[in-house]
């Protein structure tokens, strides 16, 4: 009898380890958007124009799109797995988390065209954010306390893809 409860404990205590875990690297992975978001606006604020917006010799505006499109792949490849670890007929979301993944590596071809097509591919990554979150909340196993923080990480995301589309827009 003691061994199930030092089991359960065990569980327990895995589990917030866990939950704490993906709640921090979840959270920490908001820093270069954010970074990104105040520096475009900055360039803004001091030269009227989101084009001279630089970091470290980077163009700020490919940082945030290159960090955009890996993080959206990684959330495609976590609907991909989710897909084998249930009963549920995940055909689907198989196709959607390709079609997500191939989205955010077209956005990094074409954004390197003109300042238009960037801005379109803020806008399919800023929107491939919520058809993520909308997919991930139809499977049967996402925890709720975890749905939650993902939930607010992409409401967070998406509002920092509009700041960003807003600024680029500013400086057409």
């Amino acid at each position: 009898m003691t061994s199930t409860f030092e089991d359960s404990l065990h569980s327990v205590s895995t589990s917030l380890r866990v939950e704490r875990a993906y709640t921090l690297l979840g959270y920490l992975g908001l820093v270069p958007f954010a970074l990104s978001t105040c520096l475009i606006i900055l360039s803004i604020v001091e030269t009227g124009n989101a084009n001279t917006s630089s970091f470290l010799g980077y163009y700020v505006p490919y940082v945030f799109l290159t960090y955009s499109a890996c993080i959206l792949s990684f959330l495609a490849g976590t609907l991909w797995r989710g897909q084998f670890h249930s009963e549920y007929d995940g055909s689907n979301m198989l196709l959607l988390s390709n079609l997500l993944a191939v989205l955010s590596w077209l956005s990094l071809l074409a954004m390197n065209l003109s300042h238009y097509i960037m801005l379109l591919s803020v806008v399919i990554l800023g929107s491939g954010y919520v058809v993520a979150i909308t997919a991930e909340r139809s499977l049967p196993s996402v925890a709720p306390q975890y749905f939650v923080m993902r939930a607010r990480l992409t409401w967070a995301v998406v509002v920092m893809h509009l700041i960003f589309l807003i600024a680029l827009l500013w400086s057409l």
